[in-house]
C-alpha cells in the first residue's frame, strides 16, 4: 500500500499569471516559495503546509464561479481554505480588497463539537477561497 504523507502542492492555471501573483502575494501576503521571474510564466507560493503553484495556460475558458452552497455546484475541486487565528480581523483586513462570495460569515458545527467560522471570497480568476477560523481541538486551534 502506498504511504501518503500530506498534500505537497496544488496548481492553479490562469491566462494572467501577473494578476494572480499580485493577488496571492500582494493582497493575501503569501511569500514566494521559489524566486518569481515573470518571464517564466509561473509562480510558487508558500502557504505554510502546501506549495501553491500558479501556471500560465493559453487555452480554454475559466470554469464558472462556485458558490458557498455545495448542492448548487457541479462535481470537482471546490475551494481552498486559509487558516486564520481571528476571522473577524481577517475579514477587516480583506474588506475592500477581495470580492466576497457571501454577505456574512458562516458557522458550521459538527455533533462532535468541532466547529468552524469562515467566509468565502474569489480570487481575480473566480476561484473560490475561504478564510477560516477552525476549532478542531488540534494543537494551536
Amino acid at each position: 500500500m502506498v504511504h501518503l504523507k500530506r498534500i505537497d502542492n496544488a496548481d492553479i492555471l490562469t491566462h494572467d499569471v501577473p494578476r494572480l501573483v499580485d493577488f496571492y502575494h500582494g493582497t493575501l501576503g503569501l511569500p514566494f516559495f521559489l524566486p518569481y521571474v515573470a518571464e517564466e510564466g509561473w509562480a510558487a507560493f508558500d502557504t505554510g503546509n502546501l506549495t501553491l503553484y500558479i501556471f500560465h495556460s493559453a487555452t480554454g475558458e475559466y470554469a464558472p464561479r462556485r458558490t458557498p452552497v455545495n448542492p448548487e455546484n457541479p462535481p470537482g475541486l471546490d475551494s481552498f481554505a486559509f487558516h486564520v487565528d481571528d476571522l473577524d480581523e481577517a475579514v477587516r483586513d480583506l474588506d475592500g480588497k477581495v470580492e466576497w462570495a457571501a454577505d456574512k460569515q458562516i458557522e458550521w458545527t459538527h455533533p462532535s463539537g468541532v466547529w468552524y467560522r469562515y467566509r468565502p471570497f474569489y480570487d481575480p480568476d473566480g476561484n473560490m477561497l475561504y478564510v477560516t477560523e477552525p476549532h478542531t481541538g488540534r494543537s494551536g486551534e
